[in-house]
């Protein structure tokens, strides 16, 4: 029989059953105190007991931070996971504990993030989440029923964006980053409209993966490591940059060059162009410049022809001019 005793102006109820840990919890009312008693005693005679002392005990924060410390450097994108990782902790879903997360939490947090970003990194985060819960489950040990995130609806992808520079666009956004207080954000651009290389593949870039003699460089990122090729813009500005004590080509955080490109396509007057839309950019250029499509894979690191189309803009008036010239 559980023992409920009176501590003050609250009642502790105290479970001591062989063969499992002692248990026990307060509460205002004695009622309460008798009906957490009974049902802990049910589950025990029933063996469904779990001890669901640590999900009740650690917060989304805490189980974060230690997914951010042992599963997250052990990834590809490490770097924008972390992103990721603490943009959730800023959330206020953070401060529950593990055991009080619901979908009914996670539908009204992705409703919010809807009104500031996309729904694809919506999903994105989401599915990010949602490892964070299975690893907890699986591998840590934590008592719970489900995985919280599987309650709820992940919206929908947008669809394929379609935007590419005007030279004169280009120019002027090469000429805002020149501006920059952040010396490292015009070299981070000129190296993404040359490579078409991912964020996280430009940052994770080191000096040892660099070879300025054969014009390569070794880019690691979400689908795996490829050698891409350099152009000589990009030979000479790399040949201008410092080295840095991390050995990284460019060390600055996705925060950083987040903030400090947005304000240099402001300062350009150009609408709606996101950093990853220099990637589209890049590839757009280089199918004009007549590589085929085994050798744009190559430098794009896309598995499928399909994958890769939808990141290359084929202009019709080109085609027409094209025909014309046959």
């Amino acid at each position: 029989m559980a023992t409920i005793r009176q501590r003050g102006n609250r009642w502790q109820v105290i479970i001591k059953r062989k063969g499992y840990p002692p248990q026990s919890q307060t509460f205002e009312l004695r009622k309460d105190a008798e009906k957490w008693g009974r049902l802990q005693e049910r589950l025990i005679d029933a063996g469904q007991w779990v001890d669901r002392t640590e999900s009740e005990q650690t917060t989304l924060l805490e189980l974060l931070d230690r997914y951010q410390r042992e599963i997250s450097p052990t990834k590809r994108g490490a770097n924008i996971e972390f992103y990721y990782i603490n943009t959730f902790k800023k959330s206020e879903i953070a401060k529950y504990s593990v055991a009080a997360i619901t979908g009914q939490l996670i539908a009204k947090w992705r409703d919010m993030r809807l009104k500031e970003v996309s729904g694809s990194s919506v999903s994105r985060e989401l599915t990010l989440l949602s490892h964070v819960f299975t690893v907890a489950i699986k591998e840590w040990g934590f008592a719970l029923n489900h995985n919280p995130i599987s309650l709820v609806r992940k919206p929908s992808s947008n669809p394929p964006r379609d935007r590419v520079l005007t030279d004169q666009q280009r120019q002027a956004l090469i000429a805002s980053c020149k501006q920059c207080k952040n010396p490292w954000i015009h070299p981070v651009v000129i190296f993404a409209m040359e490579t078409a290389a991912r964020r996280g593949e430009i940052l994770n870039l080191t000096w040892k993966d660099v070879d300025l003699q054969r014009r390569t460089a070794k880019i690691s990122g979400k689908t795996g490591s490829r050698t891409i090729p350099l152009s000589p813009l990009c030979i000479s500005t790399l040949k201008t940059l410092p080295r840095s004590i991390d050995g990284k080509v460019f060390p600055v955080t996705i925060e950083t060059l987040k903030q400090a490109y947005e304000r240099a396509v402001a300062r350009a007057g150009i609408e709606d162009f996101t950093f990853h839309d220099l990637r589209h950019d890049a590839l757009t250029r280089l199918a004009k410049l007549g590589l085929n499509i085994l050798e744009l894979r190559a430098i794009s690191g896309h598995t499928t022809a399909n994958m890769l189309q939808r990141y290359v803009s084929i202009d019709a008036s080109d085609l027409a001019h094209k025909l014309s010239t046959l």
